[in-house]
């Protein structure tokens, strides 16, 4: 059968005043095709279809090529009679997790399972565990670039409305821990669904049909690490339907969602949509680096490396572009335990890693000074080892 090709990319180009939207009819060739995540290192998006109003959800995927999508194919090896869907996938594609639902071994109508890519193929499923699931509904999953974040969406209860997000991290031992509530922040006492970190922008993205919106299911962004503030709309792309489901496409400021297509035979679709870089930038605001306080920054025993970028650091990095003329003198510690000249060294290691930071966000290197002290200017002596953290710091001096 012969598939017309269009030349996606070629249809529109973005302006100043419009959320430009484009639909390819290639991927868009079912009744209902939504929760689109294209990965860039394989030139592929995976989605979720329904081919018929009453037909199971399956997942598909189409690869881009030479500046068009290759008609869509079904991952046989997971789709089964029940439903399969809105996949997520780690850095490198080859570890999936995807919703199921009524299988087997679930421990409600719709778990979360992990699959491997392995000589050419997915392995067959493995439910996450009753860590992550419960017996209530669990679906819509999203990995962090990092693979050690999984957000999803719940119904179960200690939520604070009907679907909330939920977050469950990885332990020591690389096992998925239970699942936090994302809190007020982000849930409501309706529907919340969709998460996607966009780590890129520092930014948690998700959808919401609270009251307050266009209608239906809304898109809304807030910081990540997530902010005690409200999370505020995507007002450049939500519309009086639903709007969910959220991932970055092959070109810059482009993204496709899921939303519908206004057409008779067709609930929702996948559009792709232009959001420019400023949606996500914070309006700016000065600093004062008195107000900055630096106790977020943490690390384990032995490390120097920081999981995560603390609120601090952004500041920083921001009040030094302010004031151009500034400079910081980053001093390191660390806790007792260990030798004096692996903790010395250590300690160097730690301020060097901010000054890194810092580097990486545009300020020059000469304006940074780092020294370490080891464990020889403790912040509290004799502590406990509950103490101990407090001891492995990092101090910012201004000069």
């Amino acid at each position: 059968m012969l598939v017309w090709l269009i030349p996606f990319l070629t249809l529109f180009e973005p302006n100043d005043s419009t959320s430009l939207v484009s639909a390819d009819p290639v991927i868009n060739a079912y009744r209902t095709q939504y929760f689109p995540q294209f990965l860039p290192n394989q030139q592929k998006m995976y989605f979720t279809v329904r081919k018929e109003m009453n037909s199971d959800e399956e997942i598909y995927y189409a690869n881009w090529k030479e500046g068009h999508f290759e008609t869509p194919l079904p991952i046989t090896e997971l789709n089964q009679e029940n439903n399969e869907g809105t996949p997520t996938f780690s850095a490198d594609g080859l570890y999936m997790i995807f919703s199921g639902c009524e299988y087997p071994n679930s421990f409600g109508g719709c778990d979360l399972y992990e699959t491997k890519w392995i000589e050419g193929s997915w392995t067959k499923p493995k439910n996450l565990g009753f860590r992550v699931n419960s017996h209530d509904w669990e679906g819509q999953p999203h990995l962090s670039h990092d693979g050690t974040q999984l957000f999803f969406a719940s119904d179960r209860p200690g939520g604070l409305g009907k679907r909330d997000l939920w977050l469950s991290e990885k332990d020591d031992m690389g096992q998925w821990k239970f699942p936090v509530n994302l809190g007020a922040s982000i849930n409501s006492p309706e529907d919340e669904q969709g998460p996607f970190l966009l780590g890129s922008k520092q930014r948690f993205i998700f959808s919401s049909n609270k009251k307050g919106g266009l209608g239906g299911l809304d898109f809304y962004q807030i910081t990540y690490p997530i902010a005690q503030n409200k999370a505020k709309a995507i007002t450049k792309i939500n519309t009086d339907y639903h709007d969910a489901g959220i991932t970055p496409s092959e070109k810059p400021e482009f993204y496709y969602i899921s939303r519908r297509l206004n057409k008779p035979q067709q609930d929702l679709g996948i559009v792709r949509v232009y959001i420019p870089d400023s949606t996500f930038e914070e309006p700016k605001q000065s600093i004062v680096f008195e107000q900055i306080k630096f106790d977020d920054i943490e690390f384990e025993t032995n490390v120097w490396q920081l999981d995560s970028i603390p609120a601090s650091l952004r500041q920083l990095a921001s009040y030094l572009k302010q004031n151009p003329a500034k400079q910081v003198e980053i001093q390191g510690h660390t806790d007792e335990v260990g030798g004096a000249e692996k903790n010395q060294t250590l300690s160097e290691k730690r301020a060097l890693s901010i000054k890194m930071y810092l580097m990486q966000n545009q300020i020059h290197a000469d304006r940074i000074k780092t020294i370490g002290f080891g464990n020889t200017m403790p912040k509290i002596k004799n502590p406990t080892a509950l103490e101990r953290k407090q001891n492995r710091r990092i101090e910012i001096i201004l000069h």
